[in-house]
């Protein structure tokens, strides 16, 4: 893919990820992307053919780029630690941002797209897996002090899986995303 088509690629996966966020994934169509991301009908279709892969196009890329962070942090570009603290930021500050949420998509695309569950469950476990090497990182230049990594991974999980889909019906408040940081910063340190 040219550079052209890949502008025209980010410019689609960013409108549906925006409107995937806002509404849920069942929500959203094709027509829609098109409205959001300014592009043709049979421009969308050059690149995608169901908002199913559109969707999954974007958790492909969220992932790609928690590798890259990853990665960084193995060869000591930047520390874990921060890496873990922009991530939690990011994923905890966004439930405030969106009334549904991506996550809130994300669990309706593993019920209702095709290969959804699939897709969704390799999200899971990519997440569980970095969150548990960069705590195990963060154990070894001595930022953190957290026994069970994998636990600790498994939890910061939960804490925030669960705000997301809570935010839904119960109002989440900066206080209470500032709340859940110094629960994670606890169990690390």
């Amino acid at each position: 893919m040219g550079a052209k088509g890949m502008a025209t690629d980010k410019r689609i996966l960013d409108a549906a990820e925006r409107l995937f966020a806002e509404r849920g994934f069942t929500a959203v169509t094709m027509k829609d992307i098109c409205a959001e991301s300014f592009i043709s009908r049979g421009g969308l279709y050059r690149h995608y053919s169901s908002t199913a892969m559109i969707f999954t196009a974007i958790i492909e890329r969220e992932q790609q780029s928690a590798f890259a962070s990853l990665k960084k942090a193995r060869e000591g570009e930047i520390a874990p630690d921060k890496i873990l603290e922009v991530y939690l930021e990011h994923r905890l500050n966004n439930i405030l941002e969106n009334s549904f949420g991506i996550d809130n998509a994300i669990t309706e695309f593993a019920t209702n797209g095709k290969n959804g569950r699939e897709i969704a469950v390799k999200r899971a476990e990519d997440c569980l897996k970095i969150l548990e090497e960069l705590i195990k990182m963060g154990n070894k230049t001595e930022v953190y002090h957290c026994k069970d990594p994998k636990a600790a991974a498994k939890q910061i999980c939960f804490i925030i899986e669960g705000m997301c889909k809570h935010s839904v019906i119960i109002p989440v408040t900066e206080k209470d995303v500032q709340a859940q940081m110094k629960l994670i910063n606890d169990m690390l340190r």
